[in-house]
């Protein structure tokens, strides 16, 4: 196993299955303000940390044992209903608080002749939730 994003979404490469990401993104601040001083530079004041923010690609794959359609509507579902989960790589979490998905966009590459969606790509954006 390669890592997991909550329960629902499991990177993994096996003999049965190859699900992994790439172009993983991850942005960390911190918040600033400025105080107008007259006559001089502003001041700068650290205010504290900022929410951190990401995104990865997802390669959905039948012909990886990945059922793609399976896929987008589990993590449309984490979307819409507001789920925060921790994003866990290599056994260890990345940043220090579980993750949003803010959106999903996705790609359907390759359609069957009856429906059957057999790849699609995935983009997730993710935002710090504390």
């Amino acid at each position: 196993m390669i890592g997991t994003l909550g329960s629902r979404i499991i990177f993994e490469v096996s003999e049965q299955k190859v699900l992994t990401f790439t172009n993983m993104t991850r942005e960390v601040s911190g918040r600033w303000a400025e105080h107008e001083a007259l006559g001089t530079k502003p001041r700068p004041e650290f205010l504290g940390p900022g929410l951190s923010t990401g995104s990865l690609e997802i390669l959905l794959s039948a012909t990886l044992g990945v059922k793609p359609r399976s896929v987008l509507e589990a993590v449309a579902d984490m979307v819409e209903s507001g789920t925060a989960e921790y994003l866990i790589i290599g056994n260890r979490p990345v940043g220090y608080n579980p993750y949003r998905l803010m959106s999903a966009s996705e790609a359907w590459e390759t359609i069957f002749s009856r429906g059957e969606l057999v790849r699609a790509r995935l983009t997730l954006t993710l935002g710090e939730y504390t």
